[in-house]
């Protein structure tokens, strides 16, 4: 593997991804930078060649590090590849603007991982056309605005029965909402849920 540096806040995510790299393609584990350390991620850029991974966040701070990595300056290197863990549409449309090189989904495992890497280091980019329509869709709020009545009471930190009770509801049916948010917003719980959806601005 040639030359790399991993870009990202300090999670377990990002301490599982550096040791999956070193020990799989020899990454030196001291090239791993927080967004804060910004400075330091492009001194330690040699060249153009070099592989940058950016640990696209899904933590509580996803939105302030999602900020700091648009403003960082790294993200206009020619070999980007980000590692996301989910995916909004929103999301999407962020990271099609840095325009990366690859894009690589941590839950679908190290195989695909591999696959990426190796497309990117042999010159060709490993975007799925899936990331693309995904920022297409995001143009529009997917959202009914019953649901995003839900979604903003339950973003207030209620419960779902409390949620039914504000809204003159059935416990059962604002379940049923949570459920097709989720569904709609390719989101894996309900904070992902509300993160997706306050990013995007479809809620406040």
């Amino acid at each position: 593997m040639q030359q790399a540096i991993l870009i990202g806040p300090d999670t377990i995510n990002r301490a599982a991804v550096a040791a999956l790299l070193a020990r799989a393609y020899g990454f030196d584990p001291h090239r791993v930078f927080d967004f804060e350390q910004i400075h330091l991620a492009r001194a330690a850029l040699t060249d153009q060649d070099t592989l940058v991974f950016v640990l696209y966040p899904a933590e509580a701070d996803h939105h302030r590090c999602r900020q700091e990595s648009s403003a960082s300056g790294v993200t206009e290197h020619n070999n980007l590849i980000f590692l996301v863990t989910s995916l909004s549409g929103h999301d999407a449309q962020k990271i099609l603007s840095h325009k990366p090189r690859g894009v690589v989904f941590l839950h679908e495992g190290v195989a695909h991982l591999h696959d990426v890497i190796f497309t990117v280091e042999g010159g060709r980019r490993a975007v799925s056309n899936s990331l693309t329509l995904s920022a297409w869709a995001a143009r529009e709020c997917p959202l009914t605005p019953r649901e995003r009545e839900v979604l903003t009471a339950a973003a207030a930190g209620s419960p779902p029965k409390e949620v039914a009770t504000a809204l003159g509801l059935a416990t059962g049916t604002v379940r049923n909402h949570l459920a097709a948010i989720q569904s709609k917003l390719r989101t894996r719980s309900l904070v992902d849920s509300i993160r997706v959806a306050q990013g995007s601005g479809w809620i406040t």
